[in-house]
């Protein structure tokens, strides 16, 4: 599959269309622009050009040639809550990189074969 062509607004109108379909209702953007959690693909949008190595790749065309945001992931922050408060039973559960339960398996594979062997010593 190639590679998706970056997006970006080609004037305010456009870009105020695209964050509000996508960023203000994002579990990775407080619409409240003072809110403890700001979406850092936003803020670089502001920041460098769709040439830019630092432009975020998560800005594209789709292969339906429609501008999204690959890292959106829906939430209502008026009806949800704070997704990153641990009391609020909406929040989602926190990311874990698949390398770390690796870890972890392995980890765990070390210690019950140490204990293991010091059962049989």
């Amino acid at each position: 599959m190639k590679p998706l062509k970056k997006y970006q607004p080609s004037n305010g109108t456009e870009g105020m269309y695209f964050t509000d379909k996508f960023c203000m209702n994002c579990l990775h953007c407080d619409p409240d622009p003072e809110g403890p959690k700001q979406c850092e693909i936003l803020c670089a949008t502001m920041v460098y050009g769709v040439n830019d190595p630092e432009y975020p790749k998560e800005w594209v065309y789709d292969e339906n040639d429609n501008p999204i945001c690959t890292s959106w992931q829906k939430w209502d922050w008026d009806n949800d809550g704070d997704p990153d408060d641990p009391e609020n039973p909406k929040a989602p559960p926190p990311e874990v990189p698949d390398n770390q339960l690796m870890l972890f398996s392995v980890a765990d594979e070390i210690l019950q074969n140490h204990e293991i062997k010091e059962l049989k010593t």
